[in-house]
C-alpha cells in the first residue's frame, strides 16, 4: 500500500495570513491535531500543531531548562508576564507555524511513512506531489489500515 491509498484527500489548510482565531476555530470544528499552511497554489509552506500554539505562551529560554523545568515550583514574575502577554488575536499562522513540514511523496510505502513519522516524532505527515499538498496520513489512518488489512506493504 502507498500513502495515496490511505491519505485523507480533503485536507483543511490555512494560509500564512490566517488569523489565530480562525485557526483555533478549525481545530475546534475538525478536532484535527495539525493544520498545513499552504500558498494559493497549495504548495506546502509549513505546519501548525497545538504544540506550536502552546509554544507562543512560553518564553524562548524555557527550552534551555530542558528536564530541569519540572523542578521549578514557583515561576514568580513569569506568571505575571504570562497574564500580561500580547493578545493571542494579534498572531497569524506565519508567526507560529513550523516552517518545515514533514512530508512524503504520494507513492511512498506505508512502511516508509511510519519510519518517517517515527524519525521526526510526528503524529501526521503531509502527502505531496512536487511540494504541492495532496493529502495527509495520520497515525490513526495507518493503524486502521494495519488492523483492517493486516499489512503495511
Amino acid at each position: 500500500m502507498k500513502a495515496r491509498d490511505v491519505m485523507s484527500k480533503d485536507v483543511v489548510s490555512v494560509s500564512t495570513s490566517t488569523p489565530m482565531r480562525e485557526i483555533y476555530n478549525v481545530f475546534k470544528k475538525t478536532r484535527y491535531g495539525g493544520i498545513p499552511v499552504v500558498d494559493k497554489d497549495k504548495k506546502i509552506l509549513g505546519m501548525i500543531t497545538k504544540t506550536e500554539i502552546l509554544a507562543v505562551f512560553l518564553p524562548d529560554y524555557f527550552d534551555m531548562l530542558g528536564e530541569n523545568i519540572v523542578f521549578i515550583d514557583d515561576f514568580g514574575t513569569l506568571d505575571e508576564d504570562f497574564e500580561s502577554m500580547p493578545s493571542f488575536e494579534l498572531f497569524v499562522a506565519e508567526d507560529i507555524m513550523r516552517k518545515s513540514a514533514v512530508t512524503v511523496e504520494e507513492n511512498a510505502s506505508l512502511l516508509k511513512v511510519v519510519a518517517v513519522m517515527q524519525k521526526y516524532k510526528v503524529r501526521r505527515i503531509l502527502v505531496a506531489r512536487d511540494g504541492v499538498l495532496q493529502g495527509i496520513v495520520t497515525r490513526s489512518d495507518i493503524c486502521k489500515t494495519f488492523f483492517e488489512n493486516g499489512e503495511l506493504k
